[in-house]
């Protein structure tokens, strides 16, 4: 992918990138090619399917009215690292905990962290959170996960993680339980496949 389209995809969500920020996403994206062809990271190859797949959903959660300023943020299946890495890279002030359970990826995972001098403030733990058993992973303010569970699910567990939950979907957010309240929430489509998405934001009751 090119930083044009890293561009032309962050105007099209209303959320411009300043140079540097932009030659950050270029940086992680070149280290996601390259893996891609061995650990199969992503199913998307076209260069603007992986320019949505990988960033869009993090420009959107880097807002502040989704991710306080300077919160520790708990990723689950962290995967090739999208959103979670991208988020990291547009918001400096925010350290982040990514959990994954395969191996390799987590190998690819510190390898980006690395190259991308992110160690101070980002790791990669090798591990699996179960529904029901969200151990313990240390005291976070905001958990994320993308199409690791269910919506209804997830929000459940992101709640026994932290206080505050990001429930990624493709239509509406799940209908809120006792012990969830909507605090805010982001509904945007995706400008070269038209997907629909929204990101909401819970906390416990």
């Amino acid at each position: 992918m090119s930083t044009a389209r890293i561009d032309e995809l962050a105007r099209s969500l209303g959320r411009p990138l300043d140079a540097a920020r932009r030659d950050a996403l270029d940086r992680f994206g070149a280290l996601v090619r390259t893996w891609n062809a061995r650990l199969d990271l992503t199913a998307a190859r076209e260069e603007r399917a992986m320019t949505e797949v990988l960033f869009a959903d993090a420009m959107v959660m880097a807002d502040r009215t989704l991710v306080p300023e300077g919160a520790s943020v708990i990723d689950v299946g962290s995967g090739a690292g999208a959103p979670a890495l991208p988020f990291a890279l547009l918001r400096p002030d925010v350290t982040l905990t990514m959990v994954e359970p395969l191996r390799k990826r987590v190998a690819f995972l510190r390898t980006v962290i690395g190259s991308l001098d992110l160690a101070s403030r980002v790791r990669a733990v090798e591990g699996r959170v179960e529904p029901g058993n969200a151990s313990a992973l240390g005291a976070h303010d905001v958990a994320s996960a993308r199409a690791t569970f269910a919506p209804e699910v997830w929000l459940e567990t992101g709640l026994a993680l932290a206080p505050s939950c990001l429930v990624f979907t493709a239509g509406e957010p799940p209908t809120t339980a006792a012990s969830a309240r909507l605090t805010h929430r982001e509904s945007y489509t995706l400008p070269w496949s038209g997907a629909p998405r929204v990101l909401a934001r819970f906390e416990r009751s």
